[in-house]
C-alpha cells in the first residue's frame, strides 16, 4: 500500500498589497484509522509586515474533491503572530493510500512557493497502538544538557514513548551510536530527533520544552506493525540473544528496515552543570543493526497478519550492569534518504542463568572437547527443539531444528567449524539450556 501524503498549499490571492501566508504546526499521522475522523488543523502565519486580514484553508485527498474551508477574518496577522485554523470538514476515508493535500488561500498572497506541506498517510482497517521514538544527542561535558535530560527521563516513563540517548565525545560514547546519529546532521548537544525526522518533515531541534507536546500529538496515530521482543541474557556466558518478531496488521509497500538498541539505565557518572551523584538513563550502549538498520527482514510489500523475525546477538561487556539493561526495537521506513519510525517497542532482559537452567531440560553435549562431530542428548523433556551454535562473540554459525532429540542428535556442520570455543544453545517448550563446547 502506498503511503498517503498530506500537503498544505496556499492559493494565490490578488490585492494591491502583497501578503505571504503560510502554515505551521500542521500534523497528520503517517498511518490513520479507516472510517475515523481526523481534524485537519494548522496555524496560519504571514512572513511579511503587511497584515494578513482574510484567509481560508482547504484540503484534498488524492485527486478527489477540494474541501474548501470557511473564510476567516482577523484584525491582521504579521511578524511572529499566528491564527489557529480548524477545518470544518474532518478527514475520513476508507482503507486506501495516497496524498492528503492541505493549503491556505490568503487574500493578497502573491507567493505560492511556501504554501504547501506534504504528509505521507496510510489509511488502514487493522492497526495497533503507536509508540513514539524520541532520540537525544547529549554528553557529560554538555553544560546545557541536564534540563533536556530530565525532560526525556520524564518522557520515557510514558509507556507509549521510547527514549534513547546517544552520547558523544565522552566515556559513554558508542561507535555504532555515533555512526547511526550521523544521518541526521545534528552534531550539536543538546539536540532531539523524534520519529527519525518523519521523512525530513520534522527536523532536529534543541527546543526540549516542545518535545512533550509533539510526542503526545504523534501518539494519536496508529501503526501497522506489532513488535515483540524476546531478549534472553545468560549471565554465565554474557551472551545476549534478541529475537524480534514483527506482525504486520496491513499490507505496507516500502523500504522497511529493522533495528534494535541495547540501553542501560541507572548509570552513575559525571555531568557538567549538574549536582554530584548524577545518574544517566537511556544510554545507547550498542546499535545492533548498525547505522542503516537491518534490511531483508521485510519484503517490498508486506501482507496483513504475516510475521517477520530476526535475531541479534551480542556478548555484553563486563562493565555493563545487566540488571539495568533493556532492548528497544524499531521498524523504520526509508525513502529518498529520509526515514520514519513505523513503530517502536522496548523489553527488559530475561535471565537465562543457573536458576532457569535448573527448570529447563538437562542438556549434554559430547564429546567435549571434540575434533569432529558433536552430539546432543536431552533429559527431562520431549518435543521440537531449536539448536543454535554461537561463537564466543555472539555470532550464530549453526541454526538447526528437529522434531525431537531421540537417543542423540548430531549437530550438523559442527565438524567444519574453525577451532575455538562455542556456545550450544537449545530452546524447547519455551525454556533455554546452554553449554560451552571446545572444538
Amino acid at each position: 500500500m502506498r503511503p498517503i501524503v498530506l500537503s498544505i498549499a496556499l492559493l494565490l490571492g490578488t490585492a494591491l498589497t502583497a501578503q505571504n501566508a503560510y502554515l505551521t504546526n500542521a500534523f497528520v499521522p503517517r498511518f490513520w484509522k479507516a472510517g475515523t475522523d481526523w481534524t485537519v488543523s494548522a496555524r496560519v502565519r504571514n512572513s511579511v509586515a503587511t497584515p494578513l486580514i482574510s484567509f481560508h484553508v482547504d484540503w484534498r485527498w488524492n485527486n478527489g474533491a477540494v474541501q474548501v474551508g470557511n473564510w476567516q477574518s482577523t484584525t491582521g496577522i504579521s511578524g511572529n503572530q499566528y491564527w489557529p485554523y480548524v477545518h470544518q470538514i474532518a478527514f475520513n476515508q476508507p482503507e486506501s493510500a495516497g496524498t492528503l493535500k492541505v493549503w491556505v488561500v490568503g487574500a493578497g498572497d502573491t507567493d505560492a512557493t511556501n504554501d504547501t506541506l506534504y504528509f505521507p498517510v496510510g489509511v488502514i482497517n487493522n492497526w495497533t497502538e503507536k509508540s513514539v521514538l524520541m532520540e537525544q544527542y547529549t554528553g557529560t561535558w554538555c553544560q546545557f544538557c541536564p534540563n533536556p535530560n530530565e525532560t526525556t527521563n520524564a518522557l520515557d516513563a510514558d509507556p507509549f514513548i521510547v527514549v534513547a540517548k546517544h552520547h558523544n565525545n565522552d566515556e559513554f560514547t558508542s561507535a555504532s551510536s555515533t555512526a547511526y546519529w550521523a544521518q541526521f546532521s545534528a552534531e550539536y548537544s543538546p539536540s532531539g530527533v523524534m520519529e527519525q525526522e518523519e521523512f525530513g518533515t520534522l527536523q532536529d531541534d534543541a527546543a526540549y520544552d516542545l518535545w512533550s507536546a509533539r510526542a503526545e500529538l504523534r501518539k494519536q496515530g496508529v501503526s501497522p506493525a506489532i513488535i515483540d521482543i524476546d531478549a534472553a541474557f545468560n549471565d554465565w556466558t554474557r551472551l545476549l540473544t534478541v529475537d524480534v518478531t514483527t506482525t504486520t496488521t496491513a499490507a505496507i509497500t516500502g523500504d522497511l528496515v529493522l533495528n534494535a538498541y541495547v540501553l542501560e539505565d541507572n548509570v552513575p557518572g559525571p555531568q557538567t552543570s549538574a549536582a554530584p551523584g548524577y545518574i544517566h538513563h537511556q544510554l545507547v550502549r550498542e546499535v545492533l543493526g548498525g547505522a542503516s538498520g537491518t534490511s531483508g527482514v521485510f519484503p517490498a510489500t508486506t501482507s496483513a497478519g504475516s510475521l517477520y523475525t530476526h535475531q541479534y546477538t551480542l556478548t555484553v561487556p563486563e562493565q555493563w550492569n545487566s540488571n539495568n539493561l533493556r532492548v528497544i526495537a524499531m521498524v523504520t521506513e526509508r525513502r529518498n534518504g529520509t526515514s520514519f519510525t513505523v513503530n517502536v517497542a522496548d523489553a527488559d532482559l530475561v535471565a537465562v542463568g543457573v536458576e532457569e537452567r535448573s527448570q529447563a531440560p538437562v542438556l549434554n553435549v559430547f564429546p567435549n572437547p571434540t575434533s569432529g562431530d558433536l552430539f546432543i542428548t536431552l533429559t527431562g523433556s520431549t518435543g521440537q527443539v531449536h539448536v543454535q551454535v554461537l561463537t564466543i562473540d555472539g555470532r550464530c554459525v549453526i541454526d538447526q531444528r528437529a522434531n525431537s532429540i531421540g537417543s542423540a542428535l548430531r549437530v550438523d556442520g559442527f565438524a567444519a567449524l574453525a577451532a575455538g570455543t562455542y556456545v550450544v544453545r537449545l530452546q524447547q517448550n519455551g525454556l533455554v539450556s546452554e553449554q560451552r563446547v571446545v572444538r
